[in-house]
């Protein structure tokens, strides 16, 4: 689906939403709170199935009103399960804000929730979007899609279902053979499901996909409702062409994860996985968070498009989002909220007005939002800004056992451990370990094929006047300009390969750097450039990985040998098996290639990373882990070979 529809809303009464498009209302006149807790919470024997589960994932096929997931949220918050609730939902009509606050109103009992999540609400854009509530223990993963589309590219293994869109008779598209099928490969053996439909074409449906379901009184004046449960064992990943996104798990309570790396990358790994109840040693040669490449003195958030609408494209759109939502919820890290584009092309303008988060201005509009003379339209992008790296990494990191100041130089797997092992000779043990280190990937984990490359970017930090005070906000043009901060301004970035990283002569502060960064205002923002001919600046360098093809790279770290072989066994579109244990090394992942998008994918990066480790819902769609996967580029060249 390109474009989400509207539900045609109408309001019975005033309080009762009711859908003209399907002639349906959203939930029972006789009680929504009620109706959600009867048929579907104690359908799926809510609150004692999710006990003794350290994650209950549960999928619904219908938001609506979202009066489900804040009816089994409340439940989960007055309950005493000390476990982690991920509840996927899917929505092909999407309500808008205002409409979710007025269908709750009925509901004093949720008012706090419901303010919480419609704060919280994403853009009105197809895709996936993660919100996370009650500091990371309760997720909710929002799919703007037809169902069949999102389920044809959910990766999970599904606890419990909640079948709630409108009556089959009303909305047939969502009772079908295919969507009972799909939903059998996603879930767990003993999986339950709840819903409000008895009718004939469901429940035959259901069992031909191998749930056994049983009737049961209804809710109000509707004398029936059902409830089941999955008798197969079916695995998921029976659907994969491509048997090597079959990732190895971790068993929960292994023992601690070891991060190496305390920039953003690694404090993204670090947030992700104490949101899980994992115990987190960070490892960082530095003595304090982010004093690395994430130590630049700005970290600049706006959104990366592609031209092309790929997935790429939506996996950067997602990231933004994300990222954004992330740092919202930290204190003090932004210094100036907002970031105006301009495009350097036509087509440039073309990609940034696709965007949905941003909005269009003219050349009077940019000159009001940034207080300067603009020449030229641009597009505001309110979620961006400039950050505060250094609290940013600190914050993300929180919680985290922090090992500053040891330099890791070696990493050996002994038995269910790794060791790693510092430049004193020191050794630490964890279960598992992600590198999250930039460039020392490469050495550390063993893999050569990794298509990454360092790049050097340096910074010119323009003294400040009365006269340049007066930009308010952040300004791309290809580089960037930011706002007083500290008494400079911040104007960037240079973009050289590096061949001998290791040498660090990238370091030094090299004069045509600064003249090239001067030289983008002159060309881009000409007014601009006056107001800094004379001002003193300083200058910083940092070192980024890039990949070939601009994405980072997530995911288990693949043993050289057997990943090449079991590469040239695979012919692409077949489903063979193989047996992918073997082909990665055990408890080993990493996050990196990250480039100059660092502050914009990270976050989302890490949850990726960190639901692949423990084999759980993954907050994009299934094709994303292609485009991210660490043996892509051998993956592609061994294609090429065969062909």
């Amino acid at each position: 689906m390109t474009e989400l529809l509207y539900p045609d809303l109408i309001w019975q009464d005033g309080i009762l939403p009711v859908s003209s498009r399907f002639d349906d209302p959203y939930y029972s006149r006789e009680g929504g709170l009620a109706e959600s807790n009867h048929v579907f919470l104690s359908g799926v024997n809510l609150p004692g199935e999710w006990v003794n589960k350290s994650c209950y994932t549960l999928v619904e096929l219908g938001f609506g009103t979202g009066l489900n997931f804040l009816t089994t949220w409340r439940a989960w918050r007055q309950s005493s399960y000390n476990g982690r609730l991920s509840f996927v939902s899917i929505e092909a009509y999407p309500l808008g804000i205002e409409s979710m606050r007025r269908a709750h109103q009925a509901f004093p009992e949720i008012n706090e929730l419901s303010e919480t999540l419609c704060g919280s609400l994403p853009p009105r854009r197809p895709g996936y979007h993660l919100l996370r509530f009650d500091n990371g223990r309760v997720s909710l993963l929002l799919i703007y899609l037809d169902v069949l589309d999102a389920l044809s590219t959910m990766q999970l293994k599904a606890d419990a279902w909640y079948l709630d869109g409108f009556s089959p008779v009303k909305n047939p598209e969502m009772w079908t053979n295919e969507i009972f099928h799909r939903m059998g490969t996603l879930s767990l053996p003993g999986a339950q499901i709840a819903t409000f439909s008895v009718a004939s074409r469901v429940t035959q449906g259901l069992e031909k996909t191998g749930f056994k379901t049983e009737k049961r009184r209804g809710f109000g004046s509707k004398r029936e409702c059902l409830k089941g449960f999955f008798k197969q064992t079916q695995s998921y990943y029976s659907r994969h062409n491509n048997p090597l996104y079959e990732y190895p798990s971790l068993m929960p309570g292994a023992g601690p994860i070891a991060v190496i790396g305390a920039g953003v990358a690694g404090m993204s790994v670090a947030r992700a996985l104490i949101d899980v109840g994992v115990e987190v040693l960070v490892f960082d040669q530095y003595h304090s968070a982010g004093e690395g490449t994430s130590a630049t003195p700005a970290g600049i958030l706006q959104p990366r498009p592609l031209s092309d609408g790929s997935a790429g494209a939506d996996f950067f759109s997602n990231a933004f989002n994300y990222a954004s939502a992330s740092y919202g919820s930290l204190d003090d890290v932004w210094d100036s909220r907002g970031v105006l584009v301009l495009g350097r092309t036509d087509s440039d303008k073309v990609r940034y007005e696709r965007l949905y988060e941003g909005e269009p201005f003219d050349i009077a509009g940019c000159r009001s939002i940034c207080g300067i003379d603009l020449k030229l339209p641009g597009i505001w992008f309110s979620k961006g800004g400039v950050l505060k790296t250094n609290q940013v990494c600190m914050q993300l990191g929180a919680g985290s056992i922090a090992m500053f100041g040891r330099f890791i130089i070696k990493i050996l797997r002994d038995g269910p451990m790794w060791q790693l092992i510092d430049d004193h000779g020191n050794c630490y043990e964890a279960a598992a370990v992600v590198l999250a280190c930039g460039i020392r990937t490469l050495e550390l984990s063993r893999f050569s094929a990794l298509g990454i490359q360092a790049n050097r970017g340096q910074l010119t930090l323009l003294e400040a006047s009365k006269e340049s005070a007066q930009i308010k906000k952040t300004i791309t043009f290809g580089g960037y300009l930011t706002p007083a901060i500290a008494g400079h301004h911040i104007l960037g970035a240079t973009f050289d390969r590096v061949s001998h990283w290791s040498d660090e002569k990238w370091r030094e502060i090299r004069a045509e750097g600064h003249e090239r960064n001067l030289e983008g205002i002159k060309n881009r923002i000409p007014s601009l450039s006056k107001l800094f001919l004379r001002s003193r600046h300083r200058g910083w360098s940092g070192l980024r990985v890039t990949t070939r093809d601009r994405l980072p790279l997530i995911g288990p770290v693949p043993d050289p040998v057997p990943f090449e072989s079991a590469c040239k066994s695979i012919r692409y579109g077949k489903k063979i098996d193989v047996v992918t244990s073997t082909v990665y090394q055990p408890g080993l992942y990493m996050l990196t290639g990250l480039g100059s998008r660092g502050f914009l994918t990270a976050p989302l990066a890490g949850e990726i990373l960190v639901s692949q480790m423990f084999n759980q819902r993954v907050p994009v769609p299934r094709e994303f882990l292609g485009l991210v996967h660490p043996g892509r580029f051998l993956m592609r060249d061994t294609k090429k070979k065969l062909t």
